[in-house]
């Protein structure tokens, strides 16, 4: 029997252009720092799966063995395919963001008052592993454990936060510290492997296939449910020599699936009689800013770039509609998606010019170029943009970027770099185009990141790259916030028992911040209610003296009116 040749070609994302500045903050998985910037990673819009005749009768895939094996720990692409034949995952999520699972009867969402949320999740009776044993509620938790702990995911893990797992009577509790989980499997695409197994190179699974002795090949797993309606009885794995071997080996017809990127340096086109098909992802493109720069630290002018960038002109004409434009950072088929917000920002030049002039920056000297005003003097506006040369259709997407800010008054420079010159830049926040010429400060770059149903933004705007895992490269803070909270923690842990700190604000978000640091350290066992056992062991540090904040008086705000916004909250330490 002849198999099909499979020609994957990642067009990547469903969605398009946000850009990565709002109001007062900049604002705008699965590699390193940006899960889309990886050369492997998609670009565009969809996946297309190419058929053709094979070269011979076996069905074949490449595997890197320089790589690990274990689907927990391996950062190679290809390894991940095959993983997806070995290993179940908890849930699987389509490009709408619907649920479904394999290994699971039902979950529900449980909440009350005084609880954050917990999953409650109820695995099938009868999966069978590949070594013979059942699938139970202990390996399931003891899946999310190993994730949730491992370098591996630390993308995962900063975004979502801690998760706390517990298996109890036959169903699983999945929570997350601190926070309203309520979308939570549409994170929990993860591999199920077997309770203590995640020490092994192969740990076991309980998907289709599974490895043979020498790992040549995968066989067909019969214990599977419907194991007889697989399409192959046996994949072989050819052993990972480079990209440009792997593209003669697919050519020949040696492999027959590969995942490729048609914008990227390695593009294999799509070939002779390929038979396509079209398979949507959810990643976001979108525009970083440096606040560093000294243009873009002024958040009218990051404000004011929110009309210029023509998404739907890029979607139709530069992704030849391969896309979908948005306005905001949420996929347009996520629940989240506001409508009414994102046609506020549709496609507006003479908007944004209002808002440049609004903040200063006009055409000081009628060159028809605009300028702003830094400490009394006229400053040319040059904006260096980065994006990655080795990915074609990013660097169409930011010349036609560079156009409508041009089109406006605004100098571009944009600066096409090789991946690590790219990765360099926004490490640093600068430009080393030419050895012989000084760095340059990078102003703006066009990157990518992979959406879920409930994609937080914080990753791109708050904490340090280096240090907290996240996507901050524009290096956005709020210094006075920030200070707040490390004020919080380090007065918490130095107050002697019985010592009470008291503090004052005069804003909602200062309030906040206090409030819910306070609320953290009063808390006991932050698993939810709906646990039947304590997995975080977790005591109170302190105790709320008021739960509600002290509100000045009517003669106190007579007195002082700036003291109508005050409150006051008072905790005192217990241990």
């Amino acid at each position: 029997m002849k198999y099909r040749k499979i020609f994957a070609l990642l067009l990547a994302a469903a969605t398009l252009f946000s850009l990565a500045a709002c109001g007062e903050t900049a604002a705008g998985p699965e590699a390193t720092p940006d899960p889309a910037l990886d050369e492997s990673a998609a670009t565009v819009s969809g996946q297309t799966l190419t058929f053709a005749g094979a070269a011979d009768d076996v069905f074949s895939l490449s595997l890197d063995y320089e790589e690990s094996l274990n689907p927990v720990k391996t950062q190679s692409t290809l390894n991940q395919l095959v993983d997806c034949l070995v290993y179940d995952r908890l849930f699987e999520v389509d490009e709408n963001f619907n649920v479904t699972s394999r290994i699971l009867s039902d979950w529900y969402y449980s909440k009350n008052e005084d609880s954050a949320g917990v999953w409650v999740l109820k695995v099938r009776e009868g999966i069978q592993m590949h070594d013979g044993s059942t699938l139970t509620a202990q390996d399931v938790a003891y899946s999310v454990s190993c994730i949730f702990t491992s370098e591996r995911h630390k993308h995962l893990q900063q975004q979502v936060g801690r998760v706390y797992s517990s298996a109890y009577n036959g169903e699983v509790y999945l929570a997350v510290e601190g926070a309203d989980n309520a979308q939570l499997p549409q994170r929990m695409s993860i591999p199920v492997i077997k309770s203590g197994s995640v020490g092994d190179e192969i740990p076991v699974g309980s998907g289709p296939y599974m490895y043979n002795e020498d790992r040549t090949a995968l066989v067909k797993f019969d214990g599977y449910e419907n194991s007889e309606s697989l399409p192959l009885d046996e994949v072989q794995l050819r052993a990972y020599r480079g990209m440009e071997e792997l593209i003669t080996e697919f050519e020949s017809g040696l492999v027959d699936l590969v995942v490729n990127d048609p914008t990227g340096i390695y593009n294999m086109g799509y070939g002779g009689k390929n038979e396509k098909r079209t398979i949507t992802t959810t990643n976001l493109h979108f525009i970083g800013f440096n606040s560093q720069s000294r243009f873009f630290q002024y958040d009218a002018y990051r404000y004011a770039m929110n009309w210029i960038v023509n998404r739907d002109k890029i979607v139709s004409d530069t992704l030849d509609g391969n896309a979908v434009a948005t306005a905001l950072p949420v996929h347009p088929n996520s629940a989240l998606y506001d409508t009414s917000i994102a046609s506020q920002f549709s496609y507006d030049p003479s908007r944004c010019l209002t808002e440049l002039e609004r903040g200063g920056c006009r055409d000081l000297d009628a060159d028809g170029m605009l300028e702003f005003a830094l400490s009394g003097m006229k400053v040319d506006i040059e904006l260096n943009f980065a994006v990655c040369a080795d990915n074609a259709a990013k660097v169409q997407e930011a010349r036609r970027i560079a156009e409508d800010l041009e089109a406006i008054g605004i100098g571009v420079n944009l600066r096409e770099l090789t991946w690590k010159d790219y990765l360099a830049a926004l490490r640093s926040g600068y430009i080393d185009f030419d050895q012989e010429e000084p760095e340059i400060v990078m102003d703006m770059y066009l990157a990518e990141v992979a959406l879920t149903g409930d994609w937080n933004i914080l990753t791109l705007i708050s904490g340090d790259w280096e240090d907290d895992n996240t996507l901050n490269y524009g290096g956005w803070d709020n210094s006075e916030l920030e200070e707040l909270t490390a004020m919080l923690r380090g007065a918490a842990s130095r107050l002697a028992p019985g010592g009470r700190l008291a503090v004052i604000t005069f804003h909602s978000l200062e309030d906040r911040i206090v409030k819910n640091g306070f609320a953290q350290f009063a808390k006991g066992c932050t698993c939810p209610p709906d646990f039947p056992v304590c997995v975080c062991g977790k005591t109170p540090d302190i105790k709320l003296v008021n739960k509600k904040p002290i509100l000045p008086t009517q003669q106190e705000i007579d007195e002082n009116p700036r003291a109508r916004s005050a409150k006051l909250r008072v905790a005192e330490k217990i241990k």
